[in-house]
């Protein structure tokens, strides 16, 4: 069994309008992440990563190794967002000075080595799907080469011109004229839809059974399974509105876990809002399980990108802890599976899923403990 040992989170629910960007809109940020940018030494990614780069934990890390150690970047992209030139200067403006910094594999070395000594390093580029596809390394990497720890940091400079931009243009992100006229962030919703881009970060231990053993840690949940797929489509940046690759995986976590769809009782889903999503996971769902409770979470924190899978995981494991699993925010109909309320967590396990442009779909199965 694998065991998420350690993690910490970084996300906010602070919204605010950028508006002298090119497509209008609200942001959940940390401003202080901007401060001194203009500078060239000063970089986003790296300030949001320091809000979950714990040095008591980087400490216990170092000085207590427990075997073959991997860590893994799962950034979204090969290098970080801000780097990308825009003709107009805006307050997310900002230009390296030292261009190999821009680079994740970079940065990601940098940051394994605070963690100790490494056996492997390495970086997922996998757009939104990246932190929760990198499950399956991590199921591979203890299960099958027997690695005792993998250490997981996802980040991704999102509030980016870059970003808000691509998203403005593709009319996916809620713009501040729909919010205006009434709409508000939501998933699976007929009236409110959407999503705001948001900045966040996770950083996750996951070790082996004999690993927790030797150390007497008491862990916080169990990683059980994952998989990852992609379905047929024309169209790289759009889903199949069945839903066949959230289906895909799905059935592939379960079978891979050697798990019944009925022992999946709580659901964290991708959650976007947008149209094609809601029919495409909804559609996969419940075409695969039955029983269960859904909840999304960009609709308070925002989407964060390529942290988004990981992060909204270790956000629901932690309410989960604390009695509850989270509404959807902004429903408008009651809905007592795709939650409209929030609600008792049911005993069972927990599926966590993710999809990023490209064509990439991530399912993970987690045991809160």
């Amino acid at each position: 069994m694998i065991f998420l040992t350690h993690y910490r989170t970084a996300s906010t629910t602070n919204v605010e309008l950028l508006d002298d960007i090119v497509y209008p809109q609200k942001v959940n940020w940390f401003p202080e992440t901007y401060n001194r940018v203009k500078s060239g030494l000063v970089y986003v990614p790296h300030k949001l990563a320091e809000k979950v780069l714990d040095p008591e934990l980087l400490t216990y890390l170092r000085e207590n190794p427990v075997g073959k150690t991997a860590f893994i970047l799962a950034a979204g992209n090969a290098h970080f967002a801000g780097l990308n030139q825009r003709a107009y200067d805006t307050r997310l403006s900002y230009t390296y000075k030292f261009l190999p910094f821009t680079l994740t594999q970079v940065y990601a070395g940098r940051i394994a080595q605070s963690c100790g000594d490494m056996d492997m390093v390495t970086t997922d580029s996998s757009a939104c799907a990246s932190s929760l596809k990198v499950m399956m390394d991590v199921v591979n990497l203890i299960d099958f080469y027997d690695y005792d720890r993998v250490i997981v940091l996802t980040v991704e400079d999102g509030v980016s011109n870059a970003v808000l931009e691509f998203f403005g243009d593709s009319k996916a992100v809620l713009t501040e004229k729909q919010e205006q006229e009434g709409i508000k962030p939501s998933a699976f919703d007929s009236v409110n839809a959407g999503f705001r881009v948001g900045q966040g970060a996770a950083f996750a231990v996951f070790e082996s059974e004999s690993a927790v053993s030797r150390q007497r840690v008491t862990p916080h949940a169990a990683l059980i399974g994952a998989y990852n797929a992609s379905e047929r489509s024309t169209n790289a940046i759009g889903q199949c509105e069945d839903g066949e690759g959230f289906k895909k995986v799905i059935e592939g976590a379960l079978h891979y876990s050697h798990i019944r769809a009925d022992e999946i009782k709580i659901v964290k889903t991708h959650g976007t809002g947008t149209a094609s999503n809601n029919k495409a996971e909804k559609s996969a769902l419940n075409q695969t399980l039955q029983g269960f409770i859904a909840t999304s979470y960009k609709q308070k924190i925002g989407h964060t990108m390529g942290s988004s899978g990981l992060l909204e995981t270790l956000l629901l494991l932690g309410d989960i802890k604390s009695g509850f699993v989270p509404a959807i925010e902004n429903r408008t109909e009651s809905d007592s599976v795709f939650l409209s309320e929030s609600t008792s967590p049911p005993d069972g396990l927990i599926m966590s899923l993710a999809a990023g442009m490209g064509n990439i779909y991530s399912a993970a199965i987690f045991k809160g403990l």
